[in-house]
């Protein structure tokens, strides 16, 4: 018994000892006020934080579509905290697909929908908001802004510092038909608990007394000749269910019948009809759609348009030089809803060179790009269009001994040209070489002349006698700076 009672002894002791050590000194306080520790427990050393939690768009809708008010577009970030080269990246996820737009500074002016600006002077960030109303839905956008910086406060002077916020953009539709119900009461409202975010219940869609439709596009460019589509939104009837009858479809041709074209339905969703034609040849074909719902024989009619798109010859040089800088134009019209791209390939297949949008491009051949054959196509949804065309890189075509000319007893002027670029400079005539004879060579630089959208450059020499009691022959040869040569000319011939 009086072995154990020690033990017990000796673990109350160190306990004790353990407890004494947790309270802190009268030095220490003083040290920590002097140095305003207490305030900095609670302080981070970088932290943002959003001035609101979410941006409302609110969207009327009435008889002859939509009127939006009520945009809340611009949410303002703040940091905190002694910091310094501050990066930011901002991300938006639309809830209803799972798909993710990450923009940050270098990528920042390429989206129309979504930007944001940075402000040092105020340690603050504004994100703008510029919502698009296409599919007549309810929509949500989670926004997470995140930020990279490195430290100034002296106790972890050049640190990494890191942290993330983010807020909700909602699209809410009203309709204007008397109950304020907000329509689409879609997944892309279904949150999940670890969200973070506070959304208001939304009203289940109920059938308003008015019918209307809304298309996709009121103009449809398409390829002469080619397919299109387009959606048409319906407000007011389940397509699937509340048709009175077939919807029509009435074709109205301009400037008359012969510019072809036709439209049918291909499919119904619970909200639309997607329809689907041949576009014209030329002129305009107008599209007409009506339906009529079955509980009261109500009707509507939309009517969009579909203008065709002809499609020129592209313009590019079909030979290439290295050092030049060569553009391309593949002629390619803005398509609706479908993928327009121009390529290069080599011979091996490997690209080249892809321009998104059929935007014009160029391109400069370096020299161990020489000898290459490269296949310039053009595509609309990764079907080709038009002819594969080919290009080749060639090194510059040698110097030219063009002709001679005779000013003067025994003076005669000789004419070249060179091609192309060297080193980053114009590739002239570097001396005209006497290979042997009697003769003297200077060039008459007065008489210089460039075309310098070709890169092709002329000179002239005068050539006389070395020995004017001697006859007067000579084999000359140009030289140009990149070594080429031309032919050996003789004179007499």
């Amino acid at each position: 018994m009086a072995k154990k009672r020690k033990i017990v002894e000796i673990y109350f002791i160190l306990y004790l000892a353990a407890l004494i050590f947790l309270i802190p000194s009268k030095n220490n306080e003083n040290k920590d006020t002097i140095n305003n520790s207490p305030s900095r427990i609670f302080q981070l050393p970088f932290s943002l934080k959003p001035e609101k939690n979410a941006l409302l768009a609110s969207v009327r809708l009435d008889s002859s579509g939509i009127s939006y008010y009520n945009i809340d577009s611009v949410n303002t970030i703040f940091y905190t905290g002694s910091i310094k080269d501050i990066k930011y990246e901002v991300s938006i996820e639309d809830r209803s697909t799972r798909q993710v737009l990450t923009i940050n500074e270098d990528q920042n002016n390429n989206n129309l929908f979504f930007k944001y600006y940075t402000d040092k002077n105020s340690q603050s960030l504004k994100f703008i908001w510029n919502p698009q109303f296409y599919d007549r839905r309810n929509k949500v956008y989670i926004v997470k802004v995140s930020a990279q910086a490195i430290s100034n406060e002296k106790d972890n002077e050049g640190q990494i510092l890191e942290d993330m916020v983010q807020f909700s953009l909602n699209i809410n539709y009203i309709n204007d038909f008397g109950d304020n119900s907000i329509l689409a009461n879609d997944n892309s409202l279904n949150f999940q608990a670890n969200d973070s975010i506070s959304i208001e219940s939304i009203k289940t869609f109920t059938t308003p007394s008015n019918l209307f439709m809304t298309p996709r596009e009121e103009i449809i460019r398409s390829i002469a000749y080619g397919t299109w589509e387009n959606e048409i939104s319906i407000f007011g009837l389940d397509p699937k269910f509340d048709l009175r009858k077939q919807p029509e479809i009435k074709l109205i041709r301009e400037p008359d019948s012969r510019i072809g074209g036709n439209a049918k339905i291909t499919g119904f969703t619970s909200t639309s009809i997607i329809l689907q034609g041949e576009t014209p040849g030329f002129g305009v074909l107008k599209v007409q759609l009506s339906i009529t719902r079955h509980s009261d024989g109500k009707e509507a009619i939309r009517e969009f348009k579909v203008i065709p798109q002809l499609i020129d010859e592209p313009k590019f040089e079909p030979i290439l030089y290295p050092g030049i800088k060569y553009n391309f134009d593949p002629k390619l019209p803005i398509i609706s809803g479908q993928r327009v791209y121009a390529s290069l390939k080599s011979n091996d297949g490997k690209l080249f060179y892809s321009s998104d949008n059929g935007a014009k491009f160029s391109i400069t051949p370096s020299i161990n790009d020489t000898g290459k054959v490269l296949y310039f196509e053009r595509f609309i949804d990764n079907n080709l269009v038009g002819q594969k065309y080919t290009i080749r890189i060639n090194m510059y075509p040698s110097p030219e001994i063009t002709r001679f000319s005779e000013v003067g007893k025994n003076t005669l002027r000789i004419f070249t040209n060179c091609y192309g670029i060297y080193q980053n400079n114009e590739n002239y005539i570097s001396k005209i070489e006497l290979i042997q004879g009697n003769a003297k060579i200077r060039e008459i630089y007065g008489a210089q002349k460039n075309e310098e959208d070709r890169f092709t450059f002329r000179q002239v020499f005068e050539i006389v006698p070395l020995n004017p009691n001697n006859e007067f022959s000579f084999k000359i040869q140009a030289v140009a700076i990149n070594g080429q040569k031309s032919e050996i000319i003789s004179f007499p011939k």
